[in-house]
């Protein structure tokens, strides 16, 4: 490549020394416009090629010998390296080297279907991978939007905030996402209403021991079932088949 640039140099100089030729010719009257004509569209064809050629060395750069150097056009690491001692590589076959901004990856968490509409884009995620020491946090920039048919879990796509110099790609770690707070509910029964207006449901403190706890409700049960907006937390131990047995003066949801 680098004798090719040499050659289309003295290409070049060679035509513009026709050029000049056929410029003198035709101001002493004993040229053709024709030929100088021929001779500047010459000097075009080499210069656009020559500029051609330029292009493609400026990755192997300055010097002479057999000894190639590809520089890349970004910065990165290594991914991939297809090539191998010996190899033929002509222009416009597969790449050789494939070569990655770590700052640029993204994590793909596998997110099982039933949680999936509890993940929103832009929510903060928190990743920790094996075979590094510490953790790094990111957020959601895509949720897939196909479920897998086996594992039934969809590609959740996590940007990386400063990521550790040693990430690499096809690592495996695991990721806590930030989602939205599941509906409570619970069935209907477990629901007690005093005076006609305020609802309470009974809540498991201690082995046999049950305390009065206030809720506020949606206004429409569905399926048997009754969304509960406040006053009690996952977790809770809820009283739902005998409660009306620990308060006789209450009624039930119904």
């Amino acid at each position: 490549m680098r004798a090719a640039v040499a050659s289309g140099t003295a290409s070049l100089r060679e035509a513009h020394s026709a050029l000049d030729r056929q410029n003198r010719m035709m101001q002493q009257g004993v040229g053709t416009e024709r030929d100088r004509i021929a001779a500047e569209t010459r000097v075009s064809e080499l210069e656009a090629e020559l500029e051609r050629v330029q292009a493609d060395v400026t990755f192997i750069g300055v010097g002479s010998g057999t000894g190639v150097v590809l520089r890349s056009p970004i910065n990165g690491i290594v991914i991939s390296r297809r090539a191998n001692v010996g190899m033929t590589v002509q222009k416009g076959s597969d790449p050789i080297v494939e070569v990655g901004d770590p700052s640029a990856l993204l994590i793909v968490a596998d997110v099982f279907e039933r949680d999936l509409p509890l993940v929103r884009e832009a929510a903060r995620a928190h990743v920790q991978l094996s075979s590094l020491n510490g953790s790094f946090d990111g957020h959601v920039s895509s949720i897939g939007t196909v479920v897998a048919t086996g594992l039934r879990t969809a590609p959740v796509r996590i940007a990386v905030e400063h990521a550790p110099v040693a990430l690499r790609p096809g690592m495996f770690g695991r990721v806590q996402i930030e989602g939205v707070a599941r509906d409570l509910s619970l069935p209907t029964e477990a629901i007690l209403i005093k005076d006609g207006k305020e609802s309470f449901v009974y809540v498991e403190q201690d082995p046999l021991t049950f305390i009065r706890r206030p809720v506020v409700v949606a206004q429409h049960a569905e399926d048997g079932r009754v969304r509960i907006v406040s006053g009690i937390s996952p977790g809770d131990k809820v009283v739902v088949r005998g409660a009306l047995l620990l308060d006789g003066s209450a009624d039930q949801l119904l």
